[in-house]
């Protein structure tokens, strides 16, 4: 676990943000998390997409797709660059939804996850706890006791969001690294061919 957290801190330097942002998210009420957790999202995203495509000139462009979109969203680009799996887009695109669901009508200011939990129904509810959950064990022992997912989403989801996203952003993470090493050394490979081809002319004009 400590490693994720450790992969988070790292891409909110990358992302430009004040250090600690990502672990005080769990100290604003439910609507500024959901808020400022789906912006996070948003500019990892697009900063996952530039860096796998090395296109920085694009990237303001790339920031203004819509992240949900089921045929060009930022989430749909992710998972058909292998960026993110499954669960993970699913994640994305349901936390895009939520947070849509807060800010489309401004009476959602005040609205918290136990009021929308104790609205959903059972399939819902089912749904909520399979999303949110992903990044949870099945069965965890917490003070002595043992407690499901089920039950530690419905109690916490705030909590059990944050955890979640943690995975998911550590993993995009990974991948915006891995490509920043392909991409500099296709670089240094670059500029060694072209300094010995440069050093080749000279030599044969001196010849």
């Amino acid at each position: 676990m400590s490693e994720i957290f450790d992969a988070v801190k790292e891409f909110e330097s990358k992302l430009s943000l004040p250090e600690g942002f990502y672990n005080k998210l769990l100290q604003e009420d439910d609507w500024s998390f959901t808020i400022k957790m789906s912006a996070l999202f948003e500019a990892a995203c697009t900063h996952a997409l530039v860096t796998k495509l090395n296109t920085p000139e694009i990237e303001k462009s790339l920031s203004q797709l819509d992240q949900a979109n089921s045929r060009y969203g930022k989430v749909k680009l992710l998972k058909c660059l292998n960026l993110i799996e499954d669960e993970q887009a699913d994640f994305l695109i349901r936390l895009a939804n939520l947070r849509n669901n807060f800010v489309h009508n401004v009476s959602n200011v005040e609205l918290t996850f136990d009021q929308l939990i104790g609205n959903m129904d059972k399939n819902q509810s089912k749904s909520f706890v399979k999303w949110v959950g992903h990044g949870i064990v099945e069965q965890a022992i917490i003070e002595g006791s043992s407690v499901t997912r089920s039950s530690m989403v419905l109690k916490d989801p705030k909590l059990c969001i944050w955890i979640t996203a943690a995975e998911v952003l550590a993993c995009l993470y990974l991948e915006v690294d891995v490509a920043e090493k392909v991409h500099n050394r296709l670089n240094e490979i670059g500029r060694q061919v072209l300094s010995s081809f440069v050093a080749n002319e000279s030599h044969s004009s001196l010849g």
